[in-house]
């Protein structure tokens, strides 16, 4: 059996179960002109396997870089990506990754199920099994019965249950949010909550969600990553200790409420 790789080293802490999500002194910046955008300096962050991690920071902190960083859309300047034990240059296995994206993205000319079955369709699965897991990704959301439903027949909360059907049909192992319910109302938004935290119970996949909303971070987070300002980098992992389901109005929901604000 050959050696691992000093890459593939790097990746894992000995005597440590292998980390879901791993980086290590990522830095990035960006280039417009003459000009140079420092996004991104040093962040190490460790995200265990099956844990809801919440990114939290100003808007401009690098937030959705790093998240995009996680996926392998963008390739950072420095620094190791490790997913599930391996350097992100040698994972293998990145259909088993799901973004779900600020906007819900549905295709309108697309039904419901038609807009889940889309995330499958890049392999060769028969299109018979896609439309079964796709009405069964519906069903995990509670959207059965809406299967032919257009988007502009659906509410936002309907239709942010599409798109976490679709980035769920994959069936992933990880599930990166960027400010998923952002455009939600609060009463929607909490209810959306409440079923992420639901399929979660279910699924048991990592989680990693980019917010700026600080009560969302401790409702739904294992551990909140708080961001400085850009460049950005991890001030602070604040664990969340606390049994769920939490409510904004108990006063150890608000002590880590007020935590948190004070650290961005």
């Amino acid at each position: 059996m050959n050696s691992p790789s000093l890459a593939q080293q790097a990746c894992i802490e000995p005597g440590q179960p292998a980390a879901a999500i791993r980086l290590s002194g990522i830095s990035k910046s960006f280039t417009a002109g003459d000009s140079r955008l420092e996004v991104l300096k040093d962040v190490h962050l460790t995200v265990a396997d099956q844990a809801i991690v919440g990114l939290l920071g100003a808007s401009g902190s690098g937030k959705s870089t790093l998240l995009n960083i996680i996926s392998g859309i963008v390739k950072p300047d420095h620094g190791q990506v490790c997913i599930c034990g391996a350097p992100s240059a040698e994972f293998n296995d990145w259909r088993t990754i799901s973004y779900m994206f600020q906007d819900d993205r549905l295709l309108p000319w697309r039904n419901a199920l038609r807009n889940v079955e889309f995330a499958l369709e890049a392999g060769a699965m028969p299109k018979s099994e896609r439309i079964r897991r796709a009405s069964q990704a519906l069903e995990l959301v509670d959207l059965n019965g809406f299967e032919a439903s257009f988007p502009y027949q659906l509410s936002g909360g309907m239709r942010s249950r599409v798109a976490l059907a679709r980035s769920l049909v994959t069936e992933p192992r990880i599930l990166l949010m960027d400010e998923p319910f952002s455009r939600l109302d609060a009463q929607t938004r909490g209810l959306m909550h409440e079923e992420l935290l639901r399929i979660h119970e279910i699924k048991r996949m990592t989680v990693v969600f980019v917010t700026h909303d600080v009560e969302e971070s401790v409702i739904l987070a294992d551990e909140v990553a708080v961001m400085s300002p850009r460049p950005g980098t991890i001030r602070e992992i604040v664990p969340i200790t606390l049994a769920r389901p939490r409510d904004t109005t108990q006063p150890e929901v608000a002590n880590y409420i007020q935590k948190l604000r004070g650290l961005i």
